[in-house]
């Protein structure tokens, strides 16, 4: 094995590091160290910052026009920083951080897109499904209790959210929402990519993928979040798009097929022993429509309304980072919010009209280039792993608030990198075949 190849494997081990310790590190800043919980949540940096020297000495990164993009726009916001601090006065901790949430984490999808291979990613995929399973215990658990337990508690010692009455919104090991409505809804990814590929790849026992199916479908139904299903209907409906592509006529009816009995199971369970948190989504769905419109209108409203900060906004905006919960915290001394609520508004009051509008174009185009490699793998390959992945992070990318909650930035970057990563042409992959003397539960652990 070259230095290279271990090089790379030390890669893909880290990137696995940081992936856990952003679904876990809310555990441990919500209930065993709660004080700490400001250090806590910037301990993946320098992980991350360790990836990427791996990769720099190793020559991992390959020449990509987004990439090279991507580093030339992050560059061309020092200068801007620097002026916002100079005559508007900003706080130069919200700066940093600022810029740390638009930027930090951008090359990370680079280096996964190069360094994971599709037996990585697949490992990747399975790893998940199995702690889903015990986690779905916890999401059960904190269901069933009152809001003001400590299950439910945060570190901020504030109540949890409810979707109506007492009916809570689960967070899981996450310290907000937010966290668990991404990993419910990359489970639903996840799952569909592991029964429609089942017997060409054998990732999990049909045993433990039945088991892990149904602690899925409790991640999401549990959650209480509008935006999970949104998100859960998004990955449907870009593996329908997908298979549209595939020029396999038995995986596009297996695929239609697929899709149909997991909704059906799905329907099952909420009507069946998850009835209470069905009606209380639907109620809150008819609370919402009264007084936000409709979901799709909710969603879309931020793409045009953004417009309107164009011309009211100063040139150098108003801070980069200054809307977010941290930024305004290092500025004001509180944790609030000060500008916009929508992710594009935000950018351009934070960054000006056109440092704004350059980082918003960037992440337009970068959205394209993800959904034309997504289409083109599963054209050329009836690979439809991309497709699902985009699916479920497309839409943040292009418009969501990646750069206003930390868990979103982290969940964003890695899976666009695992879209880029399984787009590439495929090769036979390495996985072994599990046999019945296999361990079952893998060591999620030892990555390498």
């Amino acid at each position: 094995m070259n230095n290279k190849e271990i090089a790379r494997k030390k890669i893909v081990k880290y990137v696995f590091l940081i992936y856990w310790m952003l679904i876990f590190e809310g555990a441990f800043r919500k209930w065993f160290f709660p004080e700490y919980h400001q250090l806590i949540f910037f301990l993946r940096d320098p992980v991350v910052l360790l990836v990427y020297i791996i990769a720099w000495r190793n020559n991992i990164f390959t020449r990509d026009g987004l990439l090279i993009a991507g580093v030339i726009i992050s560059l061309a916001f020092i200068p801007l920083i620097f002026l916002q601090v100079v005559i508007i006065k900003m706080n130069i901790l919200t700066l940093i951080y600022g810029w740390r949430v638009y930027f930090y984490y951008l090359p990370l999808a680079f280096v996964i897109k190069d360094a994971f291979h599709p037996e990585d990613i697949h490992k990747f995929i399975r790893q998940t499904l199995y702690v889903a399973i015990p986690l779905s215990i916890l999401v059960y658990i904190q269901f069933i209790s009152p809001r003001t337990s400590f299950i439910n508690a945060g570190y901020n010692e504030g109540m949890a959210f409810v979707v109506t009455g007492n009916i809570v919104r689960t967070t899981g090991t996450f310290t907000f929402t937010a966290g668990q409505t991404f990993f419910a809804s990359s489970l639903m990814a996840m799952l569909t990519f592991v029964w429609l590929y089942r017997k060409q790849y054998t990732l999990m026992p049909l045993f433990w993928l039945i088991i892990a199916t149904g602690a899925s479908m409790t991640h999401l139904l549990l959650s209480g979040s509008r935006t999970a299903f949104f998100m859960t209907g998004l990955i449907v409906a870009a593996t329908f798009f997908g298979l549209l592509f595939t020029n396999n006529v038995k995986m596009k009816f297996t695929g239609a097929g697929l899709m149909v009995f997991l909704l059906l199971i799905g329907t099952i369970l909420f009507l069946g022993p998850f009835r209470e948190s069905f009606d209380a989504l639907g109620t809150r769905f008819e609370q919402a429509q009264q007084s936000e419109g409709s979901a799709i209108r909710r969603a879309l409203a931020p793409l045009i309304i953004f417009t309107d900060h164009l011309t009211t906004t100063p040139i150098l905006g108003h801070g980069v980072g200054f809307g977010t919960g941290g930024g305004s915290q290092l500025a004001t001394g509180k944790a609030a919010l000060v500008l916009a609520e929508d992710e594009w508004s935000r950018v351009i009051m934070e960054a000006g009209p056109g440092f704004g509008l350059m980082f918003i174009m960037y992440r337009i185009v970068f959205t394209l280039s993800l959904v034309t490699q997504a289409i083109k793998s599963a054209r050329l390959d009836n690979n439809l792993l991309p497709m699902m992945f985009f699916g479920f992070i497309g839409f943040y990318l292009f418009a969501g608030q990646i750069t206003h909650v930390g868990t979103l930035m982290g969940y964003n970057w890695i899976f666009v990198g695992l879209i880029m990563a399984a787009a590439k042409k495929q090769v036979e992959s390495k996985l072994p075949v599990l046999n019945k003397f296999e361990p079952l539960y893998p060591n999620i652990v030892r990555i390498g």
